[in-house]
C-alpha cells in the first residue's frame, strides 16, 4: 500500500505520517508539502490514498484532484479550512471521497481512512484471484493476506508472481535464477534462498504455500 499526504503545514503533515504510520505500519507513506510536487508525484506514483489539502504553494488541491481524476480513481480524502458548502461541493464535484475540515481529529481522519478504503476494497475485490489465504491482482501489483497488503521488492515480486502463474511446478535454485535473475546473472545461486526466505516472511500465515523440495527446489501451492 501507498499512501500520499499533501500537507504543506509540516505539523500537521508529520501527525498524520504518525497517526497514518501507526494504522499501517507497513505502508509507504509520502510527505509532500507543495502543490507542484504533488502533481508530480502522482504522475510518477500509483497511490492507494491520498489525503489532500486544499490550500497549498503553487498548485491547489482541487486542481491536484482534477489531475488525479483524469488518470485514477485512487480514493481522495480532502483535508481544508475551508468549510462552507460551496467548497465541500466543489470537491465531491471532483470526485473525492470525503471532505474532512479543520481543525480535525487524526482518530476521526484514520476512521475516515478505514471506511474509505473499506469501500473501496470491496468493490474492487471482484477484481483478485482468491487463493487460499491469499488475495491477488498482477496487473494491479497487489497481494492480500488475510485482507492485509504485502508489500514487496521487485526481486520478491517477480518470484511470486512466477510461483503463482505455475502453482505446483517444481523449480531449481537454477530455474529461479535464470528465470528472476536472467541467464546473464554470475551471483551466487544461494541469493535464491535468500530472497525466497525474505518473500516467506512477508508472506506470513501463507508463507507455507513456498514448498521445500529437499535436494531439488521449490515449488509453490497449498
Amino acid at each position: 500500500m501507498r499512501i500520499l499526504i499533501v500537507e504543506d503545514e509540516k505539523h500537521l503533515n508529520d501527525i498524520l505520517y504518525d497517526y497514518v504510520f501507526d494504522k499501517y505500519e507497513f505502508a509507504i507513506i509520502d510527505q509532500i508539502y507543495d502543490g507542484l510536487e504533488a502533481l508530480i508525484s502522482i504522475q510518477e506514483h500509483t497511490y492507494d490514498l491520498v489525503l489532500l489539502d486544499v490550500m497549498l504553494p503553487n498548485v491547489g488541491g482541487f486542481e491536484i484532484c482534477q489531475k488525479l481524476r483524469e488518470k485514477s480513481t485512487t480514493p481522495v480524502i480532502m483535508l481544508s479550512a475551508l468549510s462552507d458548502e460551496e467548497n465541500q461541493l466543489k470537491g465531491y464535484n471532483l470526485g473525492i471521497d470525503e471532505y474532512i475540515t479543520k481543525p480535525y481529529s487524526p482518530k476521526l481522519v484514520i476512521k475516515k481512512i478505514e471506511a474509505v478504503l473499506g469501500r473501496y476494497h470491496e468493490k474492487n475485490d471482484r477484481d483478485f484471484i482468491q487463493y487460499g489465504i491469499l488475495q491477488y491482482n498482477l496487473d494491479k501489483h497487489k497481494i492480500l493476506v488475510e485482507d492485509e497488503e504485502i508489500i514487496l521488492n521487485k526481486k520478491e515480486w517477480d518470484l511470486f508472481v512466477l510461483f503463482v502463474s505455475n502453482k505446483g511446478r517444481l523449480f531449481t535454485r537454477d530455474d529461479l535464477l535464470n528465470k528472476v535473475w536472467g541467464y546473464d546473472y554470475y551471483g551466487d545461486v544461494r541469493t535464491v534462498d535468500t530472497h525466497i526466505k525474505r518473500l516467506r516472511q512477508k508472506l506470513k500465515k501463507a508463507s507455507t504455500y513456498i514448498k521445500t523440495i529437499f535436494k531439488e527446489g521449490y515449488k509453490f501451492e497449498k
